[in-house]
């Protein structure tokens, strides 16, 4: 079990780096009039993109702090959050379409999305790789990529802050609601945007 899972969450990283490098290009591209944040905030995805995607592929290649046990119903536990990451990755994608971008934006066209996986949570992209992370550490007994998970959280949530605060003020009290009637990482059971 152990080795397929390692072949699984690293083909699910595999596809997830491709797709970065892939939106890296149009992602680049400053348009008119779009908010961006300003000071040291504004260089959280130069951390976090390669810390999300070259990490926990890496760790998982070289078996670094892999412990040597069965644990089967941890390892289980990894395997289903791998499986929630691979349906809500690209679901967002695709929801997402050209406001998938790999940095904190809000364009002059930009549109408030309630619809997809946005109809259960504020940040899904960032849900799924929060639990790509650690379904990567439980489902390969990991315990550097399980250490390291809670500084990868905090650093998600300055980069939601930033989001939201973009998204709060190019939307306002339409923003202010939906925000309050959905959590943040973690899909809200009944919490349905309408």
């Amino acid at each position: 079990m152990a080795e397929w899972l390692r072949q699984y969450f690293l083909g699910i990283y595999a596809v997830g780096i491709v797709v970065v490098l892939l939106r890296l290009p149009s992602g680049a591209r400053a348009e008119a009039g779009e908010r961006r944040p300003e000071g040291a905030r504004r260089y959280l995805p130069v951390i976090l993109l390669p810390a999300s995607f070259l990490l926990p592929p890496l760790a998982v290649l070289l078996h670094a702090g892999e412990l040597r046990a069965g644990w089967a119903p941890v390892r289980l536990t990894g395997l289903l959050l791998g499986l929630y990451a691979a349906a809500v990755l690209p679901w967002s994608a695709l929801t997402l379409g050209r406001l998938l971008v790999p940095r904190a934006v809000v364009s002059p066209d930009h549109v408030l999305l309630t619809r997809g996986p946005f109809r259960w949570m504020r940040h899904p992209t960032y849900s799924g790789n929060l639990a790509l992370w650690l379904g990567t550490a439980l489902g390969t007994l990991n315990v550097c990529l399980l250490a390291l998970w809670p500084v990868y959280l905090a650093g998600l949530s300055m980069e939601a802050r930033v989001e939201e605060e973009l998204l709060e003020s190019r939307f306002g009290d339409a923003y202010r609601t939906y925000a309050r009637r959905m959590w943040r990482f973690v899909p809200r059971p009944g919490g349905h945007a309408t």
